[in-house]
């Protein structure tokens, strides 16, 4: 079952808390660092994503949303998990912004949902590199570069090649399974 727009704006009610950083992800960060756990070498634990998350140890809120956001966790898991498992597409939140009128728009969600998967790479960058550093780094090269938080020469000209970038966002959903079987098949 996937997140309904309410749902999702129940979330983000959380995730802009005023009592929260301007550092917290948002939606699609979120989902982009619960991808990188299911589909990586290691589940990240929920206190390290609400750590990952909201960059506190401890979170100003209730017992009731500190529940909802669990409940948003296992829900997004889930079904990454059930279309992985199904053979299907992993459904990426930002693609349903790529209608949206305005570019910028769907370029900021790619961005935030790779920065999220990104935040996952580096929460267990030794296991991810544990079954091959080269590999990895080329199945991780478009999530990177689309990430935008890595300001290199190399990635400066492949963030500058509009027809690359572009191809990497259309092979994302095939980018996830096969990092998911490189991680998880014997």
């Amino acid at each position: 079952m996937a997140l309904s727009e309410q749902l999702i704006e129940q979330l983000e009610a959380l995730l802009f808390s005023d009592q929260l950083t301007e550092d917290a992800l948002d939606f699609f960060g979120l989902h982009g660092l619960i991808c990188a756990s299911v589909v990586g070498p290691l589940e990240i634990t929920k206190p390290d994503i609400v750590q990952i998350v909201f960059g506190l140890e401890s979170l100003p809120f209730n017992k009731a949303e500190l529940s909802l956001f669990d409940d948003y966790i296992n829900i997004i898991s889930s079904t990454i998990k059930e279309s992985l498992l199904e053979g299907r597409e992993i459904d990426l939140p930002y693609s349903e912004e790529a209608n949206n009128e305005d570019n910028s728009h769907y370029d900021a969600c790619i961005e935030s949902w790779c920065a999220g998967f990104i935040e996952g790479f580096f929460h267990a960058e030794k296991n991810w590199f544990s079954r091959g550093e080269d590999i990895t780094a080329e199945l991780l090269l478009p999530i990177m570069a689309l990430s935008g938080l890595f300001d290199s020469d190399e990635f400066m000209m492949i963030r500058d090649n509009e027809k690359l970038m572009s191809q990497f966002e259309e092979i994302m959903p095939d980018q996830l399974v096969d990092i998911f079987l490189f991680f998880h098949s014997d």
